[in-house]
């Protein structure tokens, strides 16, 4: 009978893990090599193929995910808490522009942006071309299995919420110069 500890620590580390993880760290976690490695995380897909998680590769590593095809019915339930607000701000630029230029997000949130766009390039949420002297940044698969939803139903939420906002401030600035 094989050990199956290596394969418990795998699964761990990516039940626990925010980010993903690379095959090499996942290595050193199991104390296999990293050719075992992928064996194993074949052996997890293959148990997970009939449950509500699934195992994927992203470019910085291995990551366990709900199933896309149910993340609608249960994502209210942790609505990406492992997301900070800013890396969602700059997603929503993303959207909204898509595709967006490095240099209006640095424009719209500073500096900072430049962290959340590495971030977001880790989790393989994104993905930025060299553009002259910029960065064009694009939502990635990746980013459309993690929402659980399409690029455009989710930039028409965006558009939504932005109509909302501006009706709010258009009402507040009425009701502000009708008083005076």
């Amino acid at each position: 009978m094989m050990d199956d500890k290596p394969k418990k620590l795998i699964e761990a580390s990516l039940f626990l893990s925010q980010n993903p993880i690379s095959a090499k760290s996942l290595a050193q976690i199991a104390g296999v090599s990293e050719k075992e490695i992928e064996k194993l995380i074949t052996e997890l897909k293959t148990e997970y193929a009939d449950r509500g998680v699934e195992i994927n590769q992203t470019p910085a590593g291995w990551q366990i995910h709900v199933k896309t095809e149910l993340i609608n019915k249960v994502s209210h339930l942790s609505p990406y808490s492992d997301l900070s607000e800013g890396v969602l701000k700059t997603l929503a630029l993303v959207v909204y522009k898509h595709p967006a230029t490095q240099s209006y997000l640095v424009k719209m949130q500073g500096n900072k942006v430049y962290n959340y766009i590495k971030k977001l390039e880790i989790r393989g949420m994104i993905k930025a071309v060299k553009k002259g002297r910029t960065k064009e940044i694009y939502v990635t698969q990746e980013f459309e299995n993690y929402f659980g939803t399409t690029l455009d139903d989710i930039k028409k939420r965006v558009e939504q919420q932005i109509a909302e906002i501006k009706t709010k401030q258009d009402k507040k600035a009425k009701a502000d110069t009708n008083a005076k």
